[in-house]
């Protein structure tokens, strides 16, 4: 046996902590064995000896044969130790410990979990949990949990869930959907057995098709990113994260830091494994449900048309649509011309598409296969409130299948249209909110997940390498911007001084207005330390800018750089995640950068696309574009910097943050006007 076979697929299981007494857990393990009708050979463990459930017992772990594939532990925890000792002798291929009081308790029980993993790694004994609630499969016709009365719903999900609790209300609630599971593993806390290898088990297993996860932790993020990418592959996988509250946040020293809450890492990572990311449990198990009756339709691109008869819901949809970072393209002139020729002079034919109550229904389906045939619509949520004519779900069901382009329903009080949806393969969800968020799954679920790029050979001059194996802390600013440049940061003109007179000469090279800075080590923000002087206009206003900023911070050597502007700032920086190793940051930036957190994250490394993909998203595609006469910036040269940040971090592992902040643009220039590298 290989892998988790002996988990899913085992042929003997031995139960301990069997107790006679219906009441105990470990008696409604055993029960639950049975009446899954598991058909291999069972092994309670009970010191009587005598039978229990129809099962013969032996009275000891000792007395057990040698190599059984699967034990399910239901012990007090303080014997738990001892069991695994000596199921490791007896050559036991897998454990799950379902008991509790170990790694989640304290540090004692880390201690005794610790040496429990290391006793079991020597004798090739496979862990699951402690503190879980146990596996269930369905083609090996087990329950080994402590869950009774499941659903009974032939399905191929595959769930791995760290909370045993959370993993009971998965297997519940799509039940009660009509979804069937066909792996259950329930992996507490990931002593041995952690999310990504269970996720690679499942993706190559032929019974299940579509893989559901519930996620507190993650040990090594990189690692679930290769492993989920591979899954989604060949089949959806949806998350759930618990814990993404704002106690989790990072303590940072950086602008990048400050901005980058533990949760915010794993929206970049389940976007570059193409991992649909949930966001509360309603959306879960939305999500699941429309990939499963979806089947392999998938929109090429996250454009949507809103086609209704219910014109108030379709407003809320659309409303919904632009929130999740769905687009509702307006529709053509032309297209419009065509729509009105077939639809009542009232109907709304720009997107949403309103097809009113009085579309003589003959029309309805030329209309719908119109708006479908588009290229800038990839898919369409459908909105239909009480007019139950079938034409309207025929129309949109043929056209789906025409086009090849995902549906998504939202209806009340229509059985008819319902049942044809739901019998043509259309998920119908109960609210527009929810139609738009599972159609924006179907987007999610894309399989498009990219390899990231190959990163440069090392750059930097040696004198800054052997700073970056040395130094703790803040770089000074000068090597900074070295080890920064030599990655193709390009930076604004400037000169480092020590003295009034000095930079009065290097101002004047320079030109007026400059911008003087004190340079001082150890100190991230310098606006906030008032080590910086804006638009110093005059060889007597630099001369008092240094001499009073020296008083005030103490600094002896000075930076006089060009006043670039106007233009748009942005942040670029860069963090090492704990997690999910370095990850990328894009967004407004300059002082305000924190306030306004308008910023996006991306794991590294990072080609150009990427790059230029992160300057399109939030307040940024509209500041590039040149608001209020500014002249519109070009996305290369930016790029260009994101990309360089990135190489930094990915080949040099000294680095743990990387703050360009702000970066200038204007037209086809961008330039770094400061910079601050944080090694560890």
């Amino acid at each position: 046996m290989a892998g988790l076979d002996p988990i899913f697929a085992p042929r003997t299981i031995a139960v301990l902590g069997v107790s006679r007494n219906p009441a105990k857990l470990g008696h409604r393990l055993l029960q639950n064995v049975k009446e899954s009708g598991f058909p291999g050979t069972v092994y309670p463990v009970n010191p009587s000896g005598e039978a229990i459930l129809g099962f013969a017992s032996v009275p000891s772990i000792d007395a057990l044969p040698e190599g059984i594939d699967l034990a399910l532990v239901s012990l007090p925890a303080a014997t738990v130790p001892d069991a695994i000792r000596v199921l490791a002798a007896r050559r036991a291929r897998a454990a799950v410990v379902l008991s509790s009081g170990f790694g989640e308790v304290d540090d004692a029980g880390r201690g005794t979990q610790a040496a429990m993993l290391a006793t079991a790694r020597a004798a090739g004994l496979r862990l699951v949990g402690p503190n879980c609630m146990g596996v269930y499969s369905a083609p090996a016709r087990l329950n080994g949990t402590y869950f009774w009365d499941l659903p009974r719903v032939d399905g191929g999900i595959g769930v791995v869930s760290q909370s045993g609790a959370y993993g009971g209300l998965i297997m519940r609630h799509l039940g009660s959907r009509g979804l069937g599971v066909s792996r259950f593993l329930s992996i507490g806390n990931q002593a041995d057995i952690d999310i990504a290898e269970v996720i690679e088990y499942l993706a190559d297993d032929t019974h299940t098709t579509l893989i559901a996860c519930f996620v507190e932790a993650l040990r090594d993020g990189r690692r679930f990113v290769d492993v989920a990418m591979r899954a989604t592959a060949g089949k959806p996988v949806v998350m759930l994260k618990g814990g993404r509250s704002e106690a989790g946040r990072r303590a940072a020293g950086s602008h990048t830091g400050s901005l980058a809450g533990s949760y915010d890492m794993y929206r970049p990572a389940c976007r570059r494994a193409g991992v649909v990311l949930a966001e509360e449990t309603e959306e879960f198990f939305d999500a699941i449900e429309t990939l499963v009756v979806a089947g392999s339709r998938r929109p090429s691109a996250p454009s949507v048309a809103i086609i209704t008869v219910s014109g108030g819901p379709s407003v809320i949809a659309a409303d919904c649509a632009e929130r999740s970072g769905l687009a509702v393209p307006g529709l053509h002139p032309r297209v419009q011309a065509v729509l009105r020729g077939l639809l009542p002079p009232f109907a709304a034919v720009g997107n949403p598409i309103d097809l009113t109550p009085q579309v003589e229904r003959e029309r309805i389906a030329p209309a719908v296969r119109h708006v479908l045939d588009q290229p800038e619509i990839a898919g369409a949520v459908a909105v239909n409130v009480g007019l139950d004519f079938p034409e309207f779900a025929d129309a949109l069901v043929s056209a789906m299948e025409a086009t090849g382009k995902p549906l998504v329903a939202f209806t009340a009080d229509t059985p008819d249209i319902t049942a044809r949806f739901s019998a043509a393969g259309v998920p119908v969800m109960p609210t527009p909110e929810r139609a738009v968020r599972a159609w924006r799954a179907l987007w999610s679920a894309r399989a498009e997940a990219k390899a990231p790029a190959a990163t440069p050979p090392r750059r930097v001059p040696p004198d800054v390498a052997r700073v970056l194996d040395s130094h703790r802390g803040p770089l000074p600013y000068g090597l900074a911007r070295r080890a920064l440049e030599a990655y193709g940061v390009r930076f604004c003109r400037e000169a480092t001084v020590a003295t009034p007179d000095e930079a009065v000469a290097a101002a004047e090279r320079i030109g007026y207005p400059v911008v003087v800075k004190a340079s001082i080590e150890n100190v991230v923000h310098k606006t906030e330390a008032g080590a910086v002087r804006l638009r110093v206009a005059s060889a007597d206003a630099v001369r008092g800018a240094v001499r009073e900023m020296a008083a005030q911070t103490g600094a002896r050597e000075f930076v006089v750089q060009q006043h670039v502007g106007p233009g748009v700032e942005l942040l670029i920086g860069a963090r090492r995640d704990p997690v999910f190793g370095p990850v990328l940051a894009v967004g407004t930036g300059g002082i305000l950068a924190e306030v306004i957190g308008d910023v996006s994250f991306r794991l590294a490394p990072v080609d150009a696309d990427e790059a230029c993909a992160m300057l399109r998203e939030g307040a940024r595609e509209r500041l590039l574009a040149g608001p209020r006469g500014l002249p519109a910036c070009d996305a290369g040269p930016l790029a260009e910097i994101i990309v360089a940040v990135s190489d930094v971090m990915c080949v040099e592992p000294r680095v743990q943050e990387v703050d360009v902040n702000p970066v200038i643009a204007a037209g086809a220039s961008a330039v770094a006007v400061d910079a601050l590298v944080i090694v560890g």
